[in-house]
C-alpha cells in the first residue's frame, strides 16, 4: 500500500531565501512537487495555466471560497490568490510532497486543514543579515524600516513551526531542508500503511 504524502509548508521573512532553497530541493527530490496555485489576474507572458497558476475568473474564485474548497487564500488589491485542495490532494494521494511556499498566516490555514504538514521556518543568521539582504532587494517597494518591522512580526510566529532551518550558506540550508523531509517520511506513524498487523500484535509488510 501507497504511503500518503504530507503538505511541506516553508516560511520566511522576505530575504530569508525561502524561494531559492525550494528551489533547489525541488530538484533534488523527485517525491517533492510544487503546488499550482490559483489567482484571478491575468497570465503574463509566457505563462500557461494550470502551469504557472490555474487562472479563474473571479466568480469561480469567490465561489470555491464559499464552497470550502480553498485550502488557504487571500486578496491582494484586486486579486484573489490561493491554495486549492484539489491541488493537495493531487498530489498526496501519489504519495508525493505538494511543497507550500507561504506566509505564517497561509501556513497557519494550511495546517487547519492538514495536521499533518510539516512546518519549516527559514531564518537567515542574524538580524544583521537580513538587514542587509532587505536593503538590497530591488523587486520590493516598502522602505527597509517596513520590512524590517513585517519579518520581526513573522519571526514572532516562529513557536508554530516544527523545524528551523538557518539559511547562513544556501547549500547546507538545502541540504537541511532536505534532511528533515526525508526524516519525517521515515516516521513509523507515516510508514504503517505498509504493514498489516497480525492478531498476535505483530505488523508485517502487505
Amino acid at each position: 500500500m501507497a504511503v500518503r504524502g504530507f503538505p511541506v509548508i516553508v516560511s520566511s521573512p522576505s530575504g530569508g531565501g525561502k524561494t531559492t532553497i525550494c528551489g533547489k530541493v525541488l530538484a533534488a527530490d523527485e517525491l517533492l512537487q510544487r503546488v499550482v496555485t490559483a489567482t484571478t489576474r491575468a497570465p503574463r507572458k509566457g505563462e500557461k495555466d494550470g502551469i504557472d497558476y490555474h487562472f479563474w475568473p473571479k466568480a469561480r474564485f469567490e465561489k470555491a471560497i464559499e464552497a470550502g474548497l480553498m485550502a488557504e487564500w487571500a486578496k491582494v488589491f484586486l486579486d484573489y490568490y490561493g491554495v486549492p485542495k484539489k491541488s493537495l490532494e493531487s498530489v498526496i494521494k501519489r504519495g508525493k510532497n505538494p511543497v507550500l511556499v507561504i506566509d505564517v498566516q497561509g501556513a497557519e490555514t494550511v495546517a487547519k486543514h492538514y495536521p499533518d504538514a510539516v512546518k519549516v521556518f527559514i531564518l537567515p543568521p542574524s538580524w544583521q543579515v537580513l538587514r542587509e539582504r532587505l536593503a538590497g532587494r530591488k523587486d520590493d517597494t516598502r522602505d527597509v524600516a517596513v520590512r524590517v518591522k513585517t519579518a520581526k512580526k513573522e519571526i514572532g510566529e516562529i513557536r508554530k513551526y516544527g523545524y528551523v532551518v538557518i539559511n547562513g550558506d544556501l547549500e547546507e540550508a538545502t541540504q537541511d531542508l532536505i534532511a528533515i523531509i526525508r526524516a519525517e517520511r521515515s516516521k513509523t506513524a507515516r510508514q504503517l500503511p505498509r504493514f498489516k498487523q497480525t492478531k498476535t500484535g505483530e505488523y508485517r509488510f502487505i
